[in-house]
């Protein structure tokens, strides 16, 4: 699984979710208004094994955000709780890929007002998947 297709399944699988999509990095999410959504930072490459066949390890953010400015603190909490079920299960379909060896090490971050002026929560999910070629 090469870049292309590991952004297409991440895409496919968060719109399965019910959730928007886009591809930026981090510092353009004040750009976002379309909620909720899921964000992709641009994959880095962890790790490379081999060199015709191997495998090849990519560093993943994904952030999903969601509208809460007018919510009551048990209403985002709620909403937290969802976005971190819709994350770990966007993990758990995507491992379950056909050239995803493993995703490792996932790490899910709750946040509140971090990434818009649009008064939104998020959950960041960190991970690194490896695949092979």
């Amino acid at each position: 699984m090469n870049r292309a297709q590991l952004e297409c399944a991440l895409r496919d699988l968060s719109q399965s979710h019910g959730y928007s999509f886009e591809l930026m990095p981090a510092h353009r999410m004040t750009e976002v208004s379309n909620f909720p959504v899921v964000v992709l930072e641009p994959l880095t490459v962890a790790r490379i094994d081999g060199r015709e066949q191997g495998r090849i390890s990519y560093k993943v953010t994904l952030h999903i955000l969601s509208l809460a400015a007018k919510l009551s603190a048990r209403e985002r909490s709620e909403i937290q709780e969802k976005m971190e079920s819709d994350l770990l299960d966007i993990f758990v379909q995507l491992s379950e890929s056909e050239r995803v060896i493993a995703v490792e090490e996932l790490s899910l971050t709750p946040r509140e007002f971090a990434f818009t002026t649009h008064g939104e929560i998020s959950q960041t999910a960190q991970t690194n998947v490896v695949t092979f070629f």
